[in-house]
């Protein structure tokens, strides 16, 4: 079974698509014209404070400001968030969602510098270990050695890491061309507002750190440092030249930030179709996994990448409101604003015998779990989720099929919970919501019905007419001359016997006018002049 990461690069669009067990379980695409500002830092500046929602609107430059909830302050201590900030007051923060529907980027203090094997928060001296990796002894070693390598890198104040080194540098050069050793200097810690500027920090691990040397883990934690400092020094500049809002930081390209996520020791093979994309592609394996350069092909044919595992044809699946299963059931999804609800489908397989219906009920409902965590990361749908499983009476199996929803999602990058099932057969759960759904980066609201999805009938569209028509005579009685004017095929109803009809009731003569450019529910009735 195939384990491959694959890269187009076309000239307007760049899509990844990581494929396990030769079936696609992840897809990333990103366009210039739709660019995301996800895990950006922003040295941002408080614009408003709303007591009511214990938020503040933040502007960090872009077209609208973000969201910053009290729970998203590094130290809040419970007071009130006017306490905590105020108008006018700048701040760092960083984007932990994209723009959904009319709503702006969700904004956080509590930072995190994403790396190749963990994130670096330094605001958090916590260390976290992922439950995506099994073994409970992994977990501890790899905590254990991240607290005694964050151990380390605090005995040093972060700030002056970089100095430090070149002054150390420099020493050695002095002593080879002169041969005095030369005396340390003796040097106070840089302070902050009264504080030492040495700050505890912390991090997370991820899955790929499963198995990898204390060596590695340390090279990914001096990266991360590094950029840490970057960050601090840009924010302090801007903030001594007044230049909040300003951009600090921001995510690589989906080139990098596909290989920095998905290269793994269950990666076989990273197939990019583009020159570019594979000389970008190779440099950062040289730089962070030389390991994995062998197992970097560039693909011949620019058109063809995505044929290998008929990916077009899962991604089209994605995009549906139906999901077919193989034993003949499907899965329906109904998007809303406040939640997605998941109907789960006998379809097909009512018609078969041989098995009794609790049992044939189990079967579809494993199946559907299985695809149903598959097709949440595909379609990047998060927030809340409600689940109608087919009706069982057996206890057993209604926990079997819990278990295996729980057991599929544990794969999913994005936090999820998952409660029990209810006695009508419903299963809440909750999805992290990062970025957009796969559905609004390649769809946009239909004109006619902004994405409603519906479209008033001829009838009920005629009957408003008349309403409105006989609504503006009785306004100015006396006659006259009204005019409507309407879509093409709401005018062709308007015949000759109902304009008759119409213009006895309320006592004007009726001039229908189509008009190409309108929709089917929009039209304009005015009074003419005598």
């Amino acid at each position: 079974m195939a384990n491959e990461l694959l890269i187009d690069v076309g000239l307007t669009e760049t899509r990844v698509a990581l494929v396990e067990d030769d079936r696609l379980v992840h897809l990333d695409l990103e366009r210039p014209e739709r660019d995301s500002a996800l895990g950006a830092i922003f040295l941002g500046r408080v614009r408003r404070i709303e007591k009511g929602l214990q938020a503040a609107y933040v502007d960090i430059g872009l077209s609208r400001d973000g969201f910053l909830g009290r729970d998203d302050l590094v130290e809040s201590g419970g007071k009130p968030i006017e306490q905590c900030l105020h108008e006018g007051e700048t701040v760092l923060v960083q984007v932990s969602r994209d723009p959904v529907g009319e709503k702006g980027v969700k904004l956080t203090c509590r930072i995190a510098l994403p790396g190749r094997f963990l994130s670096l928060t330094p605001f958090d001296a916590a260390v976290r270990v992922t439950k995506r990796i099994a073994q409970d002894a992994e977990r501890m070693r790899l905590a254990a050695v991240m607290q005694s390598l964050l151990a380390l890198a605090d005995q040093t104040p972060l700030e002056v890491t970089a100095r430090l080194q070149r002054e150390v540098s420099e020493r050695l050069q002095h002593r080879a061309g002169d041969r005095r050793v030369a005396k340390p200097v003796k040097r106070e810690p840089e302070r902050r507002n009264g504080e030492d500027r040495r700050k505890s920090m912390g991090c997370t691990v991820n899955a790929n750190a499963d198995g990898v040397s204390k060596e590695e883990l340390f090279a990914d934690l001096e990266r991360l440092r590094s950029r840490w400092i970057a960050i601090e020094e840009r924010s302090s500049q801007a903030g001594k030249a007044s230049g909040a809002p300003a951009e600090l930081w921001r995510e690589m390209g989906p080139v990098g930030r596909a290989l920095r996520d998905f290269v793994g020791a269950r990666l076989d093979r990273i197939r990019v179709n583009a020159a570019a994309g594979f000389a970008e592609a190779r440099a950062w394996l040289f730089e962070h996994a030389p390991d994995y350069v062998s197992r970097l092909e560039r693909f011949g044919d620019p058109a063809g990448l995505f044929d290998l595992f008929e990916i077009e044809a899962d991604i089209a699946a994605a995009l549906g409101r139906r999901v077919e299963l193989p034993s003949g059931g499907a899965i329906v999804f109904g998007e809303t604003e406040a939640l997605t609800a998941i109907d789960v489908d006998s379809s097909r397989a009512s018609s078969r015998g041989g098995r009794a219906f609790e049992e044939q009920a189990l079967q579809i409902n494993l199946e559907a779990a299985v695809e149903i965590a598959r097709q949440l990361r595909l379609r990047g749908i998060g927030g809340i989720v409600v689940i109608d499983f087919l009706h069982m009476e057996n206890a057993a199996y209604r926990a079997q099929t819990v278990n295996a929803l729980r057991n599929a999602l544990k794969s999913d990058p994005a936090p999820t919970k998952v409660l029990g099932m209810s006695a009508l057969g419903l299963v809440e759960m909750t999805r992290k919501r990062i970025g957009e759904p796969l559905a609004a980066r390649l769809f946009e609201n239909c004109p006619t019905c902004d994405g409603d999805g519906r479209l008033p009938s001829l009838p009920a569209v005629l009957a408003e007419l008349l309403r409105r028509a006989w609504r503006e005579a009785a306004s100015s009685p006396g006659g006259g001359r009204l005019e409507i004017a309407c879509a093409p095929e709401v005018a062709a109803l308007v015949d000759a016997e109902l304009r008759t009809k119409l213009e006895r009731q309320i006592g004007a003569v009726v001039q229908v006018k189509p008009e190409s450019g309108r929709r089917r529910e929009s039209f304009a009735v005015s009074r003419l002049g005598l």
